[in-house]
């Protein structure tokens, strides 16, 4: 696009937000309070103890100890050093962005080539377990599809990384602190930092969900579409916001499922923008995070296709 164009349309979306504060005033409060309940309800109870456990492993060392046991899988397998195995199991266990976060942290510290780094952020993307198995259990009614649904969102990054991986290398990695001590790092000092990392994380995520919550109230105030639409766009928007309004719309329980593993997959704008906000300055691609995003979305739907 046309830099000329470009900066028209960035106005011209700002403009319309901007006015949108001036017009609803009601509707800013009213995504605001909505926000803060997603945020208290679904996001801070399933993801801040996950995210202050992986920062703390990641702070007390264990992504070296972690990497010597499974180097040679790793090798294997996704054809890169065991540190990546670090960063799948934080991604899995604690849910969007830690993945990009953690790559972004390993990456600074020399513990990750920046071609591994890159390759990491195309199949690292992973919903947390408690939101896929919780929430999206219970808003479909149906725990079977949950269930589907994570082992879709799991399986589509692993086939991603095995498709994307890059040619074997058998010469030795060697960073320049891949051998650090970390055992002077105490245990009260590790948890201290772990909680402020988690909370500066949690409050962005916090703040681009109330962002573009606002956005998609005021662009769907402007233009009326069918129910359908205005939950896509939701979920383009924010997958959280768009996975619980997708329960409200009239269609059965296997589409609805369906659009909740494309959101989940796709991440929405918001999660991305979480994810540019980790890799700020750190001089990694969001591009091949964008690109995983989209291929994971296609591959996940097929497979959900063929379990059912």
């Amino acid at each position: 696009m046309n830099r000329k164009y470009k900066d028209f349309t960035i106005i011209l979306l700002l403009g319309g937000l901007y006015l949108g504060l001036f017009l609803f005033p009601d509707m800013i409060m009213q995504a605001g309070s909505s926000a803060l309940t997603i945020f208290k309800e679904k996001l801070f109870p399933s993801i801040f103890p996950f995210f202050v456990l992986s920062f703390l492993l990641l702070n007390l060392g264990f992504a070296e100890k972690l990497s010597k046991l499974v180097e040679p899988l790793m090798m294997k397998i996704f054809h890169i050093q065991g540190k990546g195995a670090f960063v799948l199991l934080v991604s899995i266990i604690s849910g969007f962005p830690s993945g990009a976060k953690t790559i972004a942290a390993l990456y600074q510290e020399k513990k990750l080539t920046k071609e591994e780094a890159n390759y990491l952020l195309f199949f690292t993307h992973f919903a947390n377990p408690l939101f896929v198995l919780g929430t999206c259990g219970i808003l479909l009614g149906n725990q079977n599809y949950a269930y589907k649904i994570f082992i879709c969102q799991l399986l589509s990054n692993f086939i991603l990384g095995i498709l994307l991986r890059p040619k074997l290398e058998k010469k030795k990695y060697s960073l320049e602190t891949a051998n650090q001590d970390t055992s002077s790092y105490s245990f009260l000092k590790a948890l201290i930092t772990a909680i402020k990392a988690a909370m500066d994380v949690l409050l962005f995520m916090l703040g681009s969900v109330t962002f573009f919550l606002f956005a998609s109230q005021i662009l769907l105030t402007f233009i009326d579409l069918p129910p359908f639409l205005e939950v896509i766009i939701s979920g383009i928007l924010d997958l959280t916001t768009g996975v619980s309004l997708t329960a409200t719309i009239d269609v059965s329980s296997f589409f609805q499922a369906m659009m909740m593993l494309s959101f989940i997959t796709f991440g929405s704008f918001s999660v991305h923008l979480q994810v540019i906000n980790a890799l700020q300055d750190k001089n990694l691609s969001y591009h091949n995070f964008l690109i995983g995003r989209i291929i994971q979305t296609a591959i996940a739907l097929l497979l959900f296709l063929l379990m059912n």
